[in-house]
Order: C-alpha cells, then sequence, then structure tokens
C-alpha cells in the first residue's frame, strides 16, 4: 500500500500480527531527506528509513503527522513513529537522542509538539530514545516492547546512512 507519494512503502502489514501489545503491527517506509540525523543540511539527496508501529486500528493519521514533520524538516532522526490513545510517540535512535544537546532536544520536542496541535485532530506528543521506558508506542512490557523495536532495526537497518545515499 503506498500512504504518501513522498514515501516508498518498503514493509506494510496492515493488520495485527501476533500477541503483543493491542493488534501491533508495523510499516517500514522510505523517504528521500536533505538533512543528517542531527538535523544538519546535507549536500546530496539521501534516504530515511523509519518504522510506523500501529495498534489494532491503524490509524493512518499518523501519516499525516509524518508528513508535516517531513515537510518541516524534522523527520531525519525519527525511527519509530505511532500514535495510541491520542499520543503521538517518536523514537529518535539511543545514541543520537544522547548525542544532541539538551537545548537541541527539548527545541525538537517543543517543534513537534507544535506540530501536533496543527493535526486536524490535536494529539500530544512524546519524543524519546529507542531504549528509553516510559513512552507508550505499543501496550506491552517495556523489555518486549524493546525487543520488538530491536527485531525491525535488524530487519531493516532504519535510519539515514551510507547505503542508501544517491551517487
Amino acid at each position: 500500500m503506498s500512504y504518501c507519494h513522498f514515501f516508498q512503502t518498503l514493509h506494510d502489514e496492515t493488520h495485527p500480527i501476533g500477541k503483543l501489545g493491542r493488534g501491533t503491527h508495523y510499516s517500514v517506509l522510505r523517504a528521500p531527506v536533505w538533512h543528517d540525523e542531527f538535523l544538519n543540511r546535507i549536500d546530496r539527496c539521501a534516504f530515511l528509513d523509519f518504522a510506523v508501529i500501529w495498534d489494532e486500528d491503524h490509524d493512518d493519521r499518523v501519516i499525516d503527522a509524518v508528513m508535516m514533520l517531513y515537510v518541516g524538516g524534522l523527520l531525519s532522526p525519527v525511527r519509530y513513529i505511532g500514535e495510541r490513545k491520542g499520543t503521538l510517540t517518536i523514537l529518535l535512535a539511543s545514541d543520537l537522542k544522547s548525542d544532541w544537546d539538551p537545548e537541541k532536544l527539548q527545541q525538537y520536542r517543543d517543534d513537534i509538539s507544535d506540530m501536533c496541535q496543527c493535526l486536524e485532530d490535536p494529539w500530544t506528543a512524546h519524543v524519546a530514545g529507542v531504549g528509553e521506558d516510559g513512552h507508550s508506542i505499543i501496550h506491552a512490557s517495556p523489555d518486549k516492547v524493546a525487543l520488538y523495536l530491536k527485531n525491525i532495526d535488524m530487519l531493516w537497518q532504519l535510519g539515514v546512512g551510507p547505503r542508501s545515499q544517491t551517487s
């Protein structure tokens, strides 16, 4: 399925798979980007691979949020994004989040929160690192969520990487 003309769908689960959370399943999308993972402008277009984590209702309004992040130049740091119970959760690579200075990270969080208020149905936003507890991208124990996300990353090598830059 194609969710948006700007993104290529690399993998798409359209309904719940297994018994994790409340109907958890995922899609992997690829987008051309002009910023690296630290939001620095890059000379050549690269490609970002990221995962959308769906719950049982497969609420594709999350794609509207992804699109707003994309046109706002805020998508490059994202590894996982999902909506559950009115909260948009954005998970950044753990090392990326720890390498950002606190002011830049807070500005990013503020930009995401502002963007979420511009959606047709406003959501609250939560930005965290992949390995952090306390996010609700999936309704399951933190160790199971961490393993699930690691498996997705192992399969798809999410992020902006030299492997996907154009020559």
